[in-house]
């Protein structure tokens, strides 16, 4: 009796601690190419998340946009070739952004991305990092858990920095000044009062043809 009354609380000991749910850290010291660690951190993102559940990749913050852009870009390609998950369109989440005046080129609170999943009716949300460390890049991923607020899983790469990610770390090249015979008309918007013996009102935009030397 004794031996079967050990079995039995072994039994209830592991159903416990089968359904406490623990948060995961996946962390590897082999560095890698971007779009290797990007694979990579797709998989295991993947991993953490329930079967046909909605998620949305919230933020990845970077040095520039051009890396934040390629990242969400590469796992919501990545997590669509599942097949598992619902995820929401990038579109979605502008729209929002503007609407309620986030900020979501920086560094994003998990209390803010969490509200921003719950107004998205999502149940996990992704975030994440990448940013220099010694001569390579680290690169993090988290996902929560929208409901409960829970991390539930983290993962750490080490990013070398090849070709494709010092093109992507480079700032957006300004456009071409336009020469001076391809400069456009001043533009003046609203009311403009014309004053010719009488005042008159136009509304609308006017163009108008400055001549040279007078400032403008």
């Amino acid at each position: 009796m004794k031996h079967a009354g050990l079995v039995f609380s072994i039994i209830i000991f592991l159903i416990g601690c089968a359904s406490t749910p623990i948060q995961q850290n996946n962390t590897t010291n082999q560095s890698l190419a971007l779009d290797s660690a990007l694979f990579e951190g797709s998989k295991y993102l993947a991993s953490r998340i329930s079967y046909k559940s909605k998620v949305a990749v919230v933020n990845i913050q970077s040095p520039t946009n051009n890396l934040t852009n390629y990242i969400i870009d590469s796992l919501l390609m990545h997590l669509v070739n599942e097949d598992k998950f619902l995820l929401i369109e990038r579109s979605e989440l502008n729209i929002l952004e503007k609407e309620q005046h986030y900020q979501l080129s920086g560094m994003v609170s998990d209390e803010t991305a969490v509200s921003i999943g719950k107004q998205l009716g999502t149940q996990f949300i992704i975030t994440g990092s990448i940013l220099p460390l010694d001569d390579k890049y680290s690169l993090r991923f988290k996902v929560i858990n929208v409901e409960t607020a829970q991390i539930i899983g983290t993962t750490i790469f080490q990013v070398i920095s090849d070709r494709a990610l010092t093109a992507l770390l480079e700032p957006p090249k300004d456009e071409k000044p336009l020469q001076n015979s391809e400069k456009q008309a001043t533009v003046i918007q609203g009311d403009v009062n014309i004053t010719n013996n009488n005042n008159t009102t136009i509304n609308g935009d006017v163009y108008v043809n400055m001549p040279k030397g007078l400032g403008w």
